[in-house]
């Protein structure tokens, strides 16, 4: 049901819960040199994790991308609405895009919106298998946008031991108050404007992707690391 009211509430309770965890919890970012590497190149930025990482995602980065230069694609219907208070109010630039309901013809509008936006130098959030699934599949977007604007992918992986963890598709992460959050940032990614197939790119993505949680996992857990 779609109540504005309801909307507001919510919307405005997502960016308590942000500032909350982002003021408590403790970050630690591994493979932070290649964010670093990728802001010094000047190209815009195309950080992407799955889904369900968000809130550890949104919560760290902020700290080293100014959100005011962010663009985000969040549904077009009223978790959208939601998603928009929350956005405007943390200084993302939300565009409504619905892969999985809108006709091409819509779709193809707004991403030329989006890509124009990325092109004049604004970054992007995107999660590629939202906003309903499947789980970490990524749907064609994504990619598209990064080749036509030679943006820089940025592989993003989250894990929280201390969190609750949503009943859903994504097994959407809220971490707790006070908690530590692992990300991993892996190398910046790019696709050539000469590749024809991006769907091969898709599936090269998702294994990045699962690559970067589990390097967030390992990380957390201080697997494999030199403690000396």
């Amino acid at each position: 049901m779609n109540n504005p009211v309801v909307n507001r509430i919510k919307g405005n309770f997502l960016f308590v819960f942000l500032s909350t965890i982002s003021a408590t919890c403790r970050f630690e970012i591994s493979g932070i040199e290649n964010l670093h590497q990728a802001i010094k190149s000047g190209k815009p930025l195309i950080g992407t994790s799955w889904h369900g990482m968000t809130m550890m995602v949104i919560g760290s980065l902020r700290k080293y991308i100014d959100l005011d230069s962010v663009v985000t694609i969040i549904p077009d219907d009223y978790r959208g609405d939601i998603l928009e208070i929350f956005a405007n109010k943390i200084g993302i630039y939300p565009e409504k895009l619905n892969p999985d309901g809108a006709n091409s013809m819509e779709m193809s509008r707004k991403l030329v919106r989006i890509i124009r936006q990325v092109s004049s130098g604004r970054n992007c959030l995107i999660h590629p298998d939202g906003s309903a699934g499947p789980a970490y599949v990524v749907k064609p977007g994504l990619t598209a946008i990064a080749q036509e604007t030679g943006a820089l992918i940025m592989p993003i992986g989250g894990y929280c031991c201390h969190a609750y963890h949503w009943a859903r598709w994504d097994r959407y992460t809220w971490p707790l108050p006070f908690s530590k959050v692992q990300l991993y940032v892996g190398k910046p990614y790019t696709i050539s404007s000469d590749v024809q197939d991006l769907s091969l790119k898709n599936q090269e993505l998702e294994i990045i992707l699962n690559k970067a949680a589990f390097q967030a996992a390992a990380d957390y857990y201080e697997i494999g690391r030199d403690h000396h």
